[in-house]
């Protein structure tokens, strides 16, 4: 049967919207408003940094000055990354050199090449588990020394205010003793191992490329404000690049498909933003597939943990003998079977949904062509009763949401 691409838009004008465009087209989104954030009286600005620190994969965003810019107009230009969530202790190596960071005396790989060098995953559970791993502050300094450089900042020393997408399940909403309205907030553990790790935190790496030329990093921390993950699509979908509303709704629903998990949240919107709340972990994410396809009796030898299973779900390439060898049909073949009860809970749950339905999460990517099939035959109406969100932007849309708050949240329009 020929599958169906249903064309599917987002909200005009929306977060979504904007970069979806420009993504299309294969170029960076760009909004007008600030690339930096005012700081403290006498201080200098600061950049708005956004992570979002999944089982499978650090995701980051970040806003720049946008080069091409008119003269005095005020442009940003979004940079994106992704990297696998792998860490490895690095060793000397004759030849071809790989990248490397120092931090605190340590000398360690991140992401790909750590998974190329036996890495490890790293620890997974809620905020405050992952953040008492000292591997994973080395890796969340790396992985932003990352974001910098690709939104072509230049190492030297970097102010920064960090919006930390941490799960849906580690907040609460609670009244504002200040305002007494309503407000959305991460749980004392969280905002505890929040405090203690990553607020003022200072990060000064060295990075060595391949050339072994290296370059020092420094990154200072100046407030985090936390987000819950799937928030952060919530705003993409709902809100401008200034703050204003895209389109006006009562509650929303959000079917995030993620690496660990697979969650089913519902928004109910005040007259100030989020009233409620409701989310449910249906049951783990593409972790279910890359536990398959670590287990199949072809590739089993390849794959030695979660995280590595999980990166060859995107790459569809495994190490062996020495090769990167392609493994595109046993992928393929494993996704086409195990990924069936990801579809069907997320069909189930669209099909008994009365709100306005976004799809999202990096499980898109991978499942999209199964999703399209089955949604192409259901009553409901694309862009009318649901979004799915494509592409590279399924697995970014909630950090690059994320960042946005930050940037509403300095200009007085946080919701």
């Amino acid at each position: 049967m020929q599958i169906v691409q249903p064309i599917i838009p987002a909200p005009e004008g929306s977060i979504l919207d904007v970069t979806a465009r420009a993504w299309s087209q294969g170029q960076r989104a760009i909004f007008p408003i600030s690339p930096t954030m005012p700081a403290r009286a006498g201080a200098e600005s600061v950049i708005p940094v956004a992570g979002d620190n999944g089982n499978d994969a650090f995701k980051g965003a970040t806003l720049s000055p946008d080069p091409d810019a008119p003269e005095g107009a005020t442009r940003a230009r979004l940079t994106t990354v992704r990297i696998p969530a792998a860490f490895g202790i690095a060793e000397d190596i004759q030849g071809k050199q790989e990248v490397t960071y120092h931090c605190d005396g340590v000398t360690f790989w991140i992401g790909e090449i750590a998974l190329a060098h036996s890495g490890d995953s790293l620890r997974i559970g809620p905020t405050n588990h992952r953040l008492n791993d000292e591997r994973q502050l080395w890796f969340l300094g790396a992985c932003f020394v990352e974001l910098l450089r690709a939104a072509n900042y230049a190492p030297g020393v970097h102010r920064v205010a960090l919006s930390l997408a941490i799960p849906n399940t580690e907040f609460e909403i609670i009244p504002d003793e200040r305002t007494g309205k309503e407000r959305l907030t991460a749980t004392p553990k969280t905002r505890e191992a929040i405090a203690r790790h990553l607020k003022g935190k200072v990060w000064t790496i060295t990075r060595t490329d391949n050339q072994r030329t290296p370059e020092t990093w420094t990154i200072s921390v100046t407030t985090v404000l936390p987000h819950a993950q799937t928030s952060g699509t919530i705003m993409a979908l709902t809100l401008t690049p200034n703050g204003k509303k895209a389109i006006d709704l009562d509650g929303l629903r959000a079917i995030d498909i993620g690496g660990g998990d697979l969650h089913d949240s519902e928004f109910y919107f005040g007259r100030h933003g989020p009233a409620q709340m409701l989310n449910r972990r249906i049951g783990d994410g593409t972790v279910r597939i890359a536990r398959v396809l670590r287990a199949d009796p072809l590739l089993r030898k390849d794959i030695r943990n979660d995280v590595e299973a999980q990166n060859v779900l995107i790459t569809e390439r495994v190490m062996r003998a020495g090769r990167w060898v392609s493994v595109t049909e046993d992928v393929r073949r494993v996704v086409a079977s195990s990924g069936q009860s990801i579809v069907a809970d997320v069909i189930g749950i669209l099909r008994g949904s009365r709100l306005f339905t976004v799809i999202t999460g990096g499980g898109v990517l991978r499942l999209n062509g199964q999703l399209t099939e089955v949604l192409y035959q259901e009553e409901k109406v694309a862009g009318d009763d649901y979004v799915l969100v494509d592409g590279p932007l399924a697995s970014l849309l909630n950090v690059i949401g994320c960042l946005f708050g930050m940037v509403f949240r300095s200009n007085g329009n946080g919701k």
